[in-house]
């Protein structure tokens, strides 16, 4: 990064304690480390609140750099997509540790729904990014510990560092953080209702393995097969739930359990079903043959939309798979956006006036409008003017917001007609 002034001048080596001036070094020293104090961190208790969250990063890399613990200075970015910028960092997190706290902490839930708040928890954290180094693994450690109190213990080295960052990467450029929830679940010491994904081609999930379906097979536009899935899929999931908790209530065969866990990792992957059915059209397939009837189950129509869309995901060249998966993949944000900033300018503008004046992060940025729009009563502007000057600063803010630039009162000055919204941004 040019003129970064966590790195040594010239290099991308961030500076150190130790005064390593190598990156394979620094990465080395680093491992053995953060290691070292992970261990120690796996028996302290940090405050469930930003500041906590910051003590654990001190404590992990207190070795190691002068800054660890504080809140970074610079803007950084992946794959074209920017983490939350500097001015947002500390409401974003003391936002996402109010919502743990009104939410206990998770505790309480039964595994699943645990699990699911925890990767969505970690997912928005990953898009803050509050430090210049070493987010990663402060926020496994983080979950470990919110993990250990809600009674649903990670075990921190069994984390698969190749899911997580993928995981990482898909929730970060989309939003979903189904695939952080199955990580974490995954690396869960106890795992009876865990739900196991099988997966196939390109790392999509897949059901269990079983015979060719039976019945009067019907032919099955894509458009229709994903019709169906929004409107099955929700009943769907909760039913392959129900089902895994009564089949290991009642004792049934191992067998029997492993495809139901099979099953509801299927249904709830972030590559299952309605992926497959979208990657299908990209690749040019137009229809499925799927048995269909009135009286099937939610879950069961599921079933046989989803083997159907597997006999031609196995179908296909995995050449041409690859290519497919990375063209759906590439971030949908413009170089230099945050999906976190993206989220917060898009709540500005839906917001009315008194929402944002009690949303903390969006106080300030109200009062610009609330000065504009006064401003323009001063001058004796009519009621239809003040209300366009009212309109055009919010959608400038809103731009600002996306940029993460600062919010500043020269941003209602500027706008003295509507500004024209950027479709090409819309999301």
């Amino acid at each position: 990064m040019a003129d970064d002034p966590y790195t040594y001048p010239g290099t991308d080596t961030l500076r150190n304690k130790l005064g390593i001036t190598d990156d394979k070094t620094l990465t080395e020293a680093e491992r053995r480390l953060t290691l070292a104090r992970g261990a120690e961190a796996a028996r302290l208790t940090f405050s469930p609140d930003a500041e906590g969250y910051r003590a654990l990063h001190k404590h992990l890399f207190q070795d190691l750099y002068e800054w660890a613990g504080q809140d970074r200075t610079v803007n950084i970015a992946k794959g074209g997509s920017r983490f939350a910028a500097v001015p947002y960092l500390a409401r974003e997190m003391d936002k996402l540790f109010a919502d743990m706290s009104a939410k206990n902490g998770f505790r309480g839930l039964p595994r699943d729904e645990f699990f699911d708040r925890l990767g969505n928890h970690i997912n928005e954290m990953n898009a803050v990014h509050p430090f210049r180094e070493g987010n990663g693994r402060t926020m496994r450690h983080h979950a470990a510990q919110i993990a250990r109190e809600a009674g649903h213990t990670i075990r921190i080295a069994s984390i698969d560092k190749t899911e997580w960052m993928e995981a990482s990467r898909h929730g970060f450029l989309t939003g979903d953080h189904r695939g952080m929830a199955t990580v974490l679940a995954a690396a869960a010491v106890q795992r009876d209702l865990a739900p196991e994904a099988r997966i196939g081609p390109a790392g999509m999930a897949m059901l269990p393995q079983r015979p060719p379906p039976e019945g009067q097979r019907y032919r099955v536009t894509l458009t229709k097969a994903r019709e169906e899935l929004e409107r099955y899929l929700p009943a769907a999931r909760q039913q392959a739930a129900d089902r895994l908790r009564t089949l290991i209530k009642e004792g049934a065969p191992t067998t029997t359990i492993a495809n139901a866990r099979t099953e509801l990792a299927y249904v709830r992957h972030a590559k299952g079903p309605v992926y497959q059915s979208h990657l299908l059209t990209y690749l040019g397939v137009r229809q499925v043959d799927a048995v269909i009837t009135p009286q099937q189950t939610p879950l069961e129509r599921v079933r046989e939309i989803g083997a159907a869309l597997g006999v031609q995901i196995n179908a296909q060249q995995q050449a041409h798979l690859q290519r497919a998966v990375r063209s759906l993949e590439r971030p949908i944000l413009p170089p230099g956006h945050a999906p976190g900033q993206e989220r917060l300018a898009a709540q500005f503008l839906q917001n009315t006036a008194e929402k944002n004046h009690a949303d903390p992060r969006l106080s300030p940025a109200q009062a610009i409008v609330d000065a504009a729009m006064q401003t323009a009563r001063d001058r004796g502007e009519s009621a239809r003017m003040v209300s366009t000057i009212g309109e055009s600063t919010r959608q400038l803010i809103a731009d600002r917001i996306k940029a993460g630039g600062e919010l500043t009162p020269e941003i209602g000055r500027a706008a003295p007609s509507p500004a024209p919204r950027d479709k090409d941004r819309s999301r």
